[in-house]
């Protein structure tokens, strides 16, 4: 197709970019009136037009349907209406915090997007956000980006809102790669039901609505992923090498700390399935002995720092809660870092979040982040039951690759953030397109096969919430009879229990043959 028919076929789309994105940057400084409404106006409409542009380029390249046309649409809007909304909301309705007056849900995001619009008003390089490594941004990626933002863009106030219109585009543009990475390997309703949990995960919202790296780690993330998919279907083997790479230096660019990880992932991905080619058995041998060696290198070199933050984060996460301090006075010493890690699992807490006091605004996101979570946990658990059922083998072990990396970075980010309900649910956030994948495969098989296993699972959930949150709220409001904390697992392990065993004994009854007369059997 030639560069003149192109873009007569695509006037339309532009032209409705062009003009949606006019809107948008009117009503955004209208909304949120920062600085001069011409100059704000048209700073808004550069970014908006800019990422309307690169979405639908996007979407047009993997010759997306409409349904992620919708998805595209939707992720975008939901994570700027948000975070226009926090912007407007948190001063008004938030507490009296420097963070939140701002505008700010993380406090990682306020100091950060200070030392940017600082650096950008400074007669400095944006190159220093790299060699001043400081507090706020110890990698200098986010940093440099926002700097570029807010100097040749906003250069005459301080437009925190323009960073979301990136964090939400990053969002979006990470589903076109999300389904064309995976529209081999799954049904094609299992791949909708994968791209609908990822849009609407209420963690991926929050973190698309604010001035955070997430979004931008995601994106580079799944672009990963998809190089990776298209290297293993032995696609454009080239360019998925090139895009690979890419994408790795802007994943270490935002973090080596967790870049590094993604990109080892990667690539134990490539070799998980390309070593099933090899013929020689020492060939095989050699390739895993070199992942073990490099395993046992990167513990060596980063054990002292994993100990003392684990360490740290635990010993926070009991000298912050009471309540958890009081639980662990009852238990050994050994058992201290094995409960905090089990909280951490749970956290953010549902049943708290419900229960507990607190502004309409935080108590709506504190639901919202902890009902998401409390939705996809028990999801990813039947995941791990149900994926030995999987046929053929090739998609299984596809899928068993996939639980075991997503079920390794859980239990890091529940270590690693020591039960803490705001960190180590956005590091557990970062591996979302593979949770969704294996959500989104798990939900389709229970419908398709009308498990009966995956109802009596929910019931099993819903009968934990319903204990934890009549004890969170009788914490709260003395109106309710109190249980102590193990009579109140003992009834969860009770009931739980029941549930699994009349299933199975129903189960049971259900495979029994029939006898009507001497020996007929229906």
């Amino acid at each position: 197709m030639n560069g003149q028919k192109w873009m007569e076929e695509n006037k339309v789309p532009f032209s409705l970019i062009a003009g949606s994105s006019v809107l948008l940057g009117a009503l955004l400084q209208w909304l949120l009136a920062a600085g001069n409404f011409w100059l704000g106006f048209l700073a808004a409409s550069v970014l908006f037009f800019l990422t309307g542009t690169i979405l639908y380029l996007a979407w047009a390249t993997v010759k997306g349907s409409r349904a992620l046309a919708w998805m595209m649409f939707l992720a975008f809007f939901l994570r700027l209406a948000y975070g226009v909304f926090l912007a407007w909301g948190l001063p008004q309705f938030g507490y009296e915090t420097a963070t939140q007056q701002a505008g700010y849900v993380f406090e990682d995001a306020y100091r950060r997007d200070r030392h940017a619009w600082a650096l950008a008003k400074s007669d400095e390089s944006l190159i220093e956000a790299f060699r001043d490594i400081s507090e706020t941004d110890r990698y200098g990626g986010l940093l440099a980006l926002s700097g570029f933002v807010y100097r040749y863009i906003s250069p005459d106030i301080h437009r925190p809102t323009l960073m979301v219109v990136l964090t939400a585009g990053a969002m979006a543009l990470s589903l076109p790669f999300l389904m064309a990475a995976i529209h081999n390997k799954l049904e094609r309703k299992a791949a909708l039901w994968a791209g609908w949990l990822f849009v609407l995960y209420p963690e991926g919202i929050l973190l698309g609505a604010s001035q955070m790296r997430e979004p931008f780690m995601i994106l580079f993330f799944v672009i990963m992923f998809w190089a990776v998919m298209r290297w293993l279907e032995r696609d454009k083997k080239k360019l998925a090498l090139a895009v690979f790479i890419l994408s790795a230096g802007s994943l270490l660019l935002l973090s080596i700390r967790v870049g590094g990880p993604l990109i080892a992932v990667g690539l134990l991905l490539i070799w998980v399935f390309e070593s099933s080619g090899i013929k020689k058995t020492w060939l095989q041998a050699a390739g895993w002995l070199v992942i073990l060696l490099g395993f046992l290198i990167t513990y060596w070199l980063v054990a002292d720092w994993v100990g003392e933050v684990l360490h740290w984060d635990t010993l926070q996460t009991i000298i912050r809660s009471g309540r958890v301090q009081f639980h662990l006075e009852t238990l050994p010493g050994w058992l201290h870092f094995p409960f905090v890690f089990i909280y951490g699992l749970f956290q953010p807490v549902l049943p708290a979040a419900i229960a507990a006091p607190a502004p309409i605004i935080w108590r709506s996101l504190a639901i919202s982040r902890s009902l998401g979570w409390y939705v996809l946990f028990p999801v990813l658990v039947y995941a791990v039951v149900r994926v030995w059922c999987v046929k053929p083998i090739d998609k299984r072990r596809w899928l068993l690759v996939l639980l075991f990396l997503v079920w390794v970075w859980i239990f890091i980010a529940s270590a690693r953030a020591g039960g803490d309900q705001w960190d180590n649910p956005r590091y557990r956030t970062i591996f979302l397109p593979w949770m969704a994948i294996l959500a989104g495969w798990a939900i389709h098989y229970a419908f398709e096969q009308k498990d009966r296993w995956f109802t009596r699972g929910l019931i099993i959930v819903g009968i934990f919430l319903a204990f934890f949150t009549q004890w969170y709220i009788s914490r709260y409001y003395r109106f309710l009879p109190r249980f102590t904390l193990w009579v109140m697992v003992a009834f969860i392990l009770v009931l739980s229990g029941g549930v699994i065993l009349g299933g199975w004994l129903w189960d049971r009854k259900q495979k029994k043959p029939v006898l009507t007369g001497d020996d007929e059997t229906i």
